[in-house]
């Protein structure tokens, strides 16, 4: 499908491009952020948008038809601004957002901020540190990824890395309640209430197999591009998923549900530092080094029936595989009876070129308060307005 190109926003890359949909849908080039990253919509029907490295919150508030919105700043000065969160507390809307070494809050009101706090703040910076906290009740919960690609050092420090946490609105209680979660930086509350996280795996990780192959231990390449694939997983106090001591199986399991894991052959050679076995099984593997980043549940949306009980799942694109992973968005339908999501169906593609290179890549999914989809690319500093026929 051609984008088409809301007034007054300069398409940038996207000039003369297409996107990959389902029929029927349309797709509109509708914002200019440069870095535009993670997404949340405000009470008031505003859409925000974080901005990465550029340490902004953008707040796009919706024109007439066929215009693009107006773009304003919400927020500055802040370190690496990445994952959004609207919450309630005291009758007031709270804005939080994950801003590399801290989450910081404010009340929100009609387009403004005030009262700028700190729910958390000291953590360690590196490697995977794009936060994202999501909000249940009056508790927050976020992901601290790995400084490393597969170092147990990660699982020493303190505090110890590849988690996910959980802390109250108010600051007080903040304790790890998930281990071994190397960079889970798409969180969302499932149908059932429970938390599900998306979470980048490591690469080029050695062949895991003691089999007749003699590669053991070895850097296989037909491995590697395949392995380990990265996770959709239920997070619960106590949760462990393994790395860097476990890698992710699928082996006699071709929907890739429901894995268990096999030991690393480096840091976990004999399973004596983690017995794989009783590691938390992985609800759904997805591509390998596909990084999915975006992550949210729709069932409370107002997208189309075959739409609205799962998950929006957007990966950024592999960085090094050989060919490249594209960056996509997919949606994984909600098995009620089982409570997990199932193999995921394709919804977006076309930011790769056939030669691998990308014009763009998309980073985050929601959907919007009129039924559409709205996409964030960071590469072209876009934000895309996709819409289902009705």
């Amino acid at each position: 499908m051609a984008l088409t190109v809301a007034g007054g926003v300069d398409p940038g890359t996207a000039a003369g491009k297409s996107l990959n949909l389902r029929k029927g849908w349309t797709a509109e080039v509708w914002a200019n952020v440069p870095g535009a990253r993670r997404l949340a919509w405000t009470p008031d029907g505003r859409l925000l948008v974080s901005t990465g490295a550029n340490g902004t919150i953008a707040q796009l508030t919706p024109a007439a038809a066929g215009q693009g919105p107006t773009v304003t700043t919400l927020a500055t000065g802040l370190q690496h601004t990445q994952g959004l969160a609207l919450a309630r507390d005291k009758g007031r809307s709270v804005l939080l957002v994950g801003d590399r070494t801290r989450i910081v809050a404010w009340d929100y009101a009609a387009g403004a901020v005030s009262n700028q706090r700190l729910i958390v703040d000291g953590l360690p910076s590196g490697g995977h540190d794009r936060i994202t906290p999501v909000v249940r009740g009056d508790q927050v919960f976020y992901n601290l990824g790995s400084l490393t690609n597969d170092s147990p050092a990660d699982r020493t420090g303190t505090p110890e890395r590849a988690t996910i946490a959980q802390v109250g609105l108010d600051g007080t209680g903040n304790h790890t309640i998930a281990t071994g979660v190397r960079n889970g930086s798409g969180l969302s509350f499932a149908p059932d209430g429970t938390l599900f996280a998306a979470i980048n795996q490591s690469d080029n990780q050695p062949y895991p197999f003691k089999d007749d192959t003699g590669q053991y231990g070895q850097q296989v390449s037909a491995y590697i591009n395949e392995n380990p694939v990265d996770q959709v997983a239920r997070i619960r106090p106590g949760t462990e998923l393994g790395w860097p001591y476990c890698l992710p199986d699928t082996t006699g399991r071709p929907d890739r549900t429901n894995l268990g894991y096999v030991s690393q052959p480096l840091n976990n050679p004999d399973g004596t530092v983690l017995d794989c076995a009783t590691a938390d099984r992985t609800a759904l593997g997805l591509p390998a080094h596909g990084a999915p980043l975006g992550f949210a549940f729709t069932q409370d949306s107002k997208l189309p029936r075959s739409l609205s009980s799962g998950a929006l799942i957007t990966s950024h694109g592999s960085w090094n595989r050989t060919p490249p992973r594209e960056p996509s968005v997919v949606y994984s339908p909600w098995d009620a009876r089982k409570r997990t999501l199932t193999p995921p169906q394709p919804l977006v593609t076309g930011w790769q070129n056939a030669d691998g290179t990308r014009w763009g890549r998309s980073v985050d999914a929601i959907p919007g308060p009129d039924g559409s989809l709205y996409v964030t690319d960071d590469q072209a500093g876009l934000v895309y307005r996709l819409t289902p026929g009705r």
